[in-house]
């Protein structure tokens, strides 16, 4: 039993937490951080996200670097992580943060009772432990008005074309 402590590189949850208020700041939203080290290669990917604007290239680099000024003040070497940062596009899967896909095309599945159903819908509200939707038919016809979901009923959600 070997326990490496992650050949020194920097804890995933701190660096998240640094960024991701200076990002949201500026409108931009941290969905996602992983940090992860493969052999010697220190690697930290992001995924960020702006409502009803796309991400551009020098958001990525903005986010790239706050990553690497976060790294330093930690005392870490930056120059030894390769950092990329991609925007969440549509098809992106969360698990959670849904007001910020307020109005916003999405697919879900969930538990109905006993059945599992999976629409196409608009994600109308998000509240602490439910979500509303508005399902649309095969045709992109607005079929049903503002279904309620609880948020533990969902067994997966994410963006939708």
């Amino acid at each position: 039993y070997n326990n490496i402590k992650n050949n020194n590189i920097i804890d995933e949850a701190l660096l998240f937490n640094e960024i991701k208020s200076i990002l949201e700041k500026n409108g931009i939203y941290l969905l996602d951080l992983k940090v992860r080290c493969i052999s010697d290669n220190k690697k930290v990917y992001a995924v960020i996200f702006r409502k009803k604007e796309s991400v551009s290239h020098s958001h990525c680099i903005e986010t790239t670097r706050l990553i690497q000024k976060s790294i330093k003040s930690n005392g870490y070497d930056e120059g030894d992580y390769i950092i990329t940062v991609s925007s969440a596009g549509f098809r992106w899967k969360f698990n959670d943060r849904y007001e910020l896909f307020e109005d916003m095309p999405i697919k879900i599945k969930y538990k109905d009772g006993e059945k599992f159903i999976t629409v196409s819908a608009v994600l109308k509200e998000a509240k602490d432990d439910y979500i509303i939707i508005t399902v649309f038919d095969e045709n992109n016809i607005i079929d049903e008005k503002n279904i309620k979901i609880l948020k533990s009923d969902i067994i997966k959600s994410r963006l939708s074309i």
